[in-house]
């Protein structure tokens, strides 16, 4: 890449990762960090929170269909300015929630926020970085979530006692409306010229058309393997904080660290993992990475029965080093197996098959506690989720090692 050009993708991969921490860290991650604090004041059960973080990985699925479509018609840049200016406005609104219906409604839009913005992304990493560095470059932007859960862990432990969990929502708001100027400022102009101007939406033909030029075997393995991701971390989040302070006998100080480390170790694994996978193949770095997150289940379920510290600290970290290079890897092998424009919609479909396993895990794990009033059950399904996701990454179409890329790179 010339000096110009290598400047203008870091630019965009860092205010990309912003927006990641934004809608995924404040709009997914912040409620199931503090649910036993708001069932104070607005009480539920735990069938009721499955059922609630179920709704906002439908709202995640929806908008996932959604923005596949609407990246070729109203351009990435547009849909994610947009995305990020809603999510401002659904967090602020959280502070005012009179009960917990509307909360869940403002909870359900920051799902589909945290869609609207990921999926056109990765048409942007398509068209703007070289396919030799793309693996790091959506690493570090699936990275972002850790940013976000990072300083999560600082607001619930300096802020929440304080100040309470409404005021928590007008913070993380402001923030994310601050970084939209910033966005707004910087993405002015700087956008490759395929996405200004986008085509009109075709007609319903056309889009079907789009759809059955996928490739068959390989978008199958894409969505079977979305749909695990859902199931297995998902669910691990949403349940975290209640089975340290419920189950393993911890409080919520203790929970906000395990967040802590998560978040910590999150910073470097996406782009850690995405330059390892640049070198030894996306496939392998799945693969990899998916045998972590058993790992990460299997430390949680030992964790209800003894030893609590080391085990609770050692899943949070297997966790931190898992789940943010998936989010990186996945869409990685999507943009270099597929075609310009069909990227985007692949991954949209795969999103949608990753909120109904996370609607899917987040309602079964809910239904489970109250019925075995035990989250081990919960763990144990996410564990064989995450050891299945790796038996499909021995199908996955192989790829060229890292270095014949670059080679195809320097040739072009």
């Amino acid at each position: 890449m010339m000096p110009a050009q290598a400047h203008r993708s870091l630019d965009v991969v860092l205010l990309f990762t912003g927006f990641i921490a934004s809608t995924y860290g404040f709009g997914l991650y912040l409620f199931p960090a503090m649910v036993e604090t708001v069932r104070i004041d607005m009480p539920f059960s735990y069938a009721a929170m499955g059922s609630i973080t179920g709704g906002v990985q439908a709202g995640f699925m929806l908008c996932a269909l959604l923005a596949g479509f609407m990246t070729l018609r109203f351009g990435a840049t547009a849909l994610i300015l947009g995305s990020v200016a809603v999510c401002a406005l659904a967090l602020a609104g959280l502070t005012i929630a009179p009960d917990i219906a509307i909360a869940a409604m403002l909870l359900t839009v920051l799902g589909g926020c945290a869609a609207a913005v990921w999926v056109p992304m990765v048409d942007v990493v398509h068209t703007l970085i070289p396919r030799r560095h793309q693996a790091k470059a959506l690493g570090l932007m699936s990275s972002g979530t850790s940013y976000g859960v990072f300083l999560n862990s600082f607001l619930l432990t300096d802020l929440l006692g304080p100040l309470g969990w409404r005021p928590l929502w007008g913070i993380s708001g402001g923030l994310v409306a601050a970084l939209l100027m910033i966005g707004i400022v910087r993405l002015r102009g700087r956008m490759p010229r395929s996405d200004h101007g986008a085509p009109a939406f075709g007609a319903a033909p056309s889009a079907l058309s789009r759809l059955r030029a996928l490739p068959a075997g390989l978008s199958a393995l894409v969505l079977c393997m979305m749909l695990l991701n859902g199931l297995a971390c998902m669910p691990f989040q949403t349940y975290l904080s209640p089975f340290i302070e419920r189950e393993a006998h911890g409080s919520a100080v203790e929970a906000a660290q395990a967040w802590r480390i998560i978040g910590l170790t999150g910073m470097v694994s996406g782009f850690a993992m995405g330059a390892l996978a640049d070198r030894i193949t996306v496939r392998r770095g799945l693969l990899l990475t998916y045998l972590v997150l058993a790992g990460a289940c299997a430390l949680l379920v030992a964790a209800a029965h003894g030893g609590q510290d080391a085990l609770l600290t050692g899943a949070a970290l297997a966790f931190g080093l898992s789940f943010y290079p998936i989010f990186g890897l996945v869409p990685a092998y999507v943009s270099q197996t597929s075609k310009e424009g069909d990227a985007a919609l692949l991954f949209a479909l795969g999103n949608i098959a990753l909120g109904m396993g996370g609607i899917i895990g987040n309602m079964l794990g809910g239904y489970l506690k109250d019925l075995t009033e035990s989250f081990v059950p919960i763990y144990l399904m996410m564990l064989g989720a995450a050891l299945l996701s790796a038996v499909i990454c021995l199908f996955l179409p192989k790829q060229r090692s890292s270095l014949v890329s670059q080679a195809t790179e320097v040739a072009r």
